[in-house]
């Protein structure tokens, strides 16, 4: 399955769902590029998946440009590139993936090559950028992560995290593996910055349990 960019822009912008999934041996193949959705106000749910495998089935997904922002209040950003499960397969080359959030008690996560109940992920990303200001809120990122007998296999370049404000949780996860599972990962370049006050910073990398 081959998708145009303005397909696939027109479906992520009105049910911020999936680009690519496919299941029960089905096999999809998606390119696609300068993917964008924006969202402001209150208590709003945004979402992006691109290579999701599951159920046997294979995907093979480039992206070349994607992009979420978001301002308000009790907001939530999500972004998973790449997710296998249930012995599915995805291959995904994602470049110049980035979120942008501001605002009061929001949730901003990105999950780029994630792998579990088998699944298998191959994940290439270069120049990942998240960035959050404001009050009370989290972010999260997590690439090459592996459960549940999983494997994952990410080369990772330009990874960059930046917060400010008051509060605010800043966690990054490079290399995950648990349960028997395998994750084998290649970083070059990664960078945190946090500036204000009362807030909290992490970076795991090369976790195994």
């Amino acid at each position: 399955m081959n998708l145009k960019t303005k397909l696939i822009v027109v479906a992520i912008s009105a049910v911020f769902s999936s680009a690519a999934f496919a299941q029960s041996g089905a096999t999809s193949k998606v390119n696609a590029s300068d993917l964008n959705q924006n969202q402001s106000g209150l208590l709003n749910t945004q979402q992006m998946d691109l290579g999701n495998a599951s159920s046997g089935g294979k995907s093979n997904v480039t992206v070349k440009g994607a992009s979420q922002s978001q301002s308000g209040l009790l907001n939530t950003q999500k972004m998973e590139i790449g997710n296998a499960s249930g012995k599915g397969e995805s291959k995904v080359n994602a470049t110049n993936i980035r979120q942008s959030q501001s605002g009061l008690l929001n949730t901003q996560s990105a999950k780029i090559g994630n792998a579990s109940s088998g699944g298998k992920s191959n994940v290439t990303a270069k120049n990942i950028n998240q960035n959050q200001s404001g009050l009370l809120n989290t972010q999260k990122l997590e690439i090459g992560n592996a459960s549940n007998k999983g494997q994952s296999k990410v080369n990772a370049t330009n990874i960059n995290q930046s917060q400010s404000g008051l509060l605010n949780t800043q966690e990054a996860k490079i290399g995950n593996a648990s349960n028997s599972s395998k994750s084998d990962v290649t970083v070059k370049g990664m960078s945190q910055s946090q500036s204000g006050l009362l807030n909290t910073q992490k970076a795991n990398v090369g976790n195994a349990n």
